[in-house]
């Protein structure tokens, strides 16, 4: 099985995004070289290393080998080993040694609708677990996420006072560290955003107006510019696009009655309308893999399969072959993503124990590789189940069946 990667508890930024971001100190954090406090466990096992005492080359060529699930705990090390963790080098040599890993982090909440939380994809005993990052704080409900190489950025959502707020924040997943950086021109919540030609595009998330609606990030410069228009005059007026894929060069929406496309490059909108082919299949639970759009079907009698593939040249939906053994999940809630040109799908399924007493309620993932055959065909092959975590609660209780709301691949 490909694996994922083991997250790492130690240490925090401290601060939280559900506050007034403005106000944090997170910068500094990002700067400084672990504390004392921090070092102690590794401390206790190795002695100080000093920079002059290993050349950087060896560390380098040492650190390329380790899996990257032990990074945040060599950078500890020493400031030496966190530069060369850091340097964008170390990337290129695993990449010629084959040795970059994919790795899933996925947002989580639950009904009781406390902030979400990110969580990650890790080996523990020989088994998958989900775990919170505890070193990063609480998410604004309502935000957007993308990542570019290490990074995760997210953008916008809403406050504890229900508000839109246009803070940004930027995840460094080789050290699980976080810092706020330029803020979106305007108040954002539940907008669509994606990466094109290396540049972060949101759309909407606000009520749609001609000067604001679309906004572009520069990665190099940090800056914010607003896209001028025309903006599609088909789209909901309030903007609210919690399902957007980037598919094409283009940033897919699927909005109440329609399904935009917005074209970056050529500052183009398209649209297609309730009972087209771009809607029929596609809700929350979907992924882009190869430049291919794959959603789950909750009725799988109606396809003869649990998951259908789109291919926006021929604009047609076909059903993935070969998934016969696909387990039942509840789908509603289950997330989709591309890992490694594979499926991984998060969802839960619910088991009361005999006293009748409790309910389970097991979140498993569900991996499938992907093939195209020569008539063009789309075939899956489940290659693992695993239940990942477990959450108990009372049965006449409220249901606290996990929400996963993005689910998101870092490859480094």
């Amino acid at each position: 099985m490909a694996l994922i990667s083991e997250t790492s508890d130690d240490g925090s930024n401290g601060g939280d995004p559900t506050k007034n971001p403005q106000e944090e100190e997170e910068e500094a954090n990002q700067d400084k070289e672990p504390k004392e406090e921090d070092n102690q466990e590794v401390d206790q096992n190795l002695a100080p290393i000093r920079r002059r005492d290993i050349p950087l080359i060896l560390i380098e060529s040492t650190v390329a080998l380790i899996r990257r699930c032990h990074y945040p705990r060599l950078s500890l090390l020493s400031r030496a080993f966190r530069d060369v963790i850091s340097s964008d080098q170390l990337l290129v040599t695993r990449s010629l040694l084959g040795l970059t890993e994919p790795v899933l982090y996925t947002l989580i909440t639950f009904p009781s609708f406390e902030p979400p939380s990110w969580y990650i994809l890790h080996r523990s005993n020989m088994s998958l677990r989900l775990s919170r990052i505890i070193s990063l704080p609480p998410m604004y409900p309502g935000c957007t996420a993308i990542t570019i190489g290490h990074k995760i950025y997210v953008m916008g959502g809403r406050n504890g006072l229900n508000q839109r707020v246009k803070a940004v924040i930027v995840i460094d997943c080789r050290f699980h560290t976080w810092k706020h950086i330029q803020n979106m021109k305007r108040e954002r919540c539940y907008a669509a955003s994606g990466v094109i030609d290396g540049k972060i595009y949101v759309v909407g998330g606000r009520e749609r107006r001609y000067n604001d609606w679309v906004e572009v990030f520069d990665v190099e410069t940090e800056t914010w510019e607003t896209v001028p228009g025309p903006f599609s005059p088909v789209a909901s007026s309030y903007g609210v696009f919690p399902i957007h894929v980037v598919l094409d060069n283009k940033i897919y929406i699927l909005d109440h009655h329609y399904c935009l496309a917005y074209d970056p490059r050529l500052l183009r909108w398209s649209s297609w309308a309730t009972g087209s082919p771009q809607r029929l299949f596609w809700h929350a639970s979907s992924c882009v893999v190869d430049d291919l759009l794959y959603a789950i079907v909750p009725d799988v009698a109606a396809v003869g399969s649990p998951i259908v593939v789109y291919d926006p040249k021929d604009m047609v939906w076909r059903p993935v072959k070969g998934l016969d053994d696909m387990p039942s999940l509840g789908y509603f809630f289950s997330r989709m993503a591309s890992f490694g040109g594979k499926l991984v799908i998060l969802g839960w399924c619910q088991i009361q124990d005999s006293c009748d007493h409790d309910t389970e309620k097991n979140v498993l993932c569900v991996e499938v590789a992907l093939e195209k055959r020569q008539d063009g065909a789309i075939w899956g092959k489940v290659e693992s189940t695993s239940p990942v975590e477990s959450l108990i609660s009372p049965v006449h209780s409220s249901v606290e069946s996990p929400f996963f709301l993005i689910s998101r691949t870092v490859t480094f």
